[in-house]
């Protein structure tokens, strides 16, 4: 009767050992599902967020005139001589619809189209769910006129293009550049 009463309760306790194992381990994939897409997030930001630096940075480098050409909420371009040869080039960036990026599973995201001298480059840009941009003059007052534009406020918001249980990695960055081409114009 012992052995019998010992070997159920093992049986029990080995039971309830396996069922936190198994339940151990599904919380390490959800964990580890998660991390990735966070990961894949951080990554995809940081490339895109490199790469605005450095061309904001760029604006009116290289040129005489009208450095700015169109600015608006979600779209800007200029003038800039991007690669130091001598050559103006004309940069856009243009924020497309959620139906451009239909492939992806996240509802909410569309693509940051980088366009230079009319040729379209995609780059990091998927995953983007929000661009905008604000322009100051001199002073720090909101402008829309762009020989005042000395100071360019971007905000980007990016989410993973898929999901895990319902959710979406998210990251969030605003930043003030003044690229110095401006200042003397």
């Amino acid at each position: 009767m012992n052995s019998m009463l010992s070997l159920t309760g093992c049986a029990v306790i080995g039971g309830i050992f396996l069922l936190s194992l198994f339940g151990f381990q599904a919380d390490l994939r959800d964990h580890a599902f998660s991390n990735t897409n966070d990961l894949i997030v951080q990554q995809n930001a940081i490339a895109m967020t490199e790469l605005l630096e450095s061309d904001f940075r760029q604006i009116g480098f290289g040129v005489d005139s009208l450095m700015v050409a169109s600015a608006g909420a979600n779209a800007i371009s200029y003038f800039a001589d991007l690669n130091d040869d001598g050559a103006v080039d004309l940069v856009a960036y243009s924020l497309s619809d959620a139906a451009a990026a239909a492939e992806t599973s996240n509802p909410r995201d569309k693509i940051l189209y980088r366009t230079v001298n009319g040729a379209v480059q995609v780059n990091a840009a998927l995953g983007v769910t929000d661009f905008r941009l604000k322009y100051f003059d001199l002073n720090g007052n909101v402008t829309n006129n762009l020989s005042q534009i000395k100071i360019i406020e971007m905000t980007l918001e990016m989410e993973s293009t898929t999901s895990y249980d319902g959710k979406y990695a998210h990251f969030f960055w605003r930043k003030k550049i003044t690229p110095v081409n401006l200042l003397r114009s």
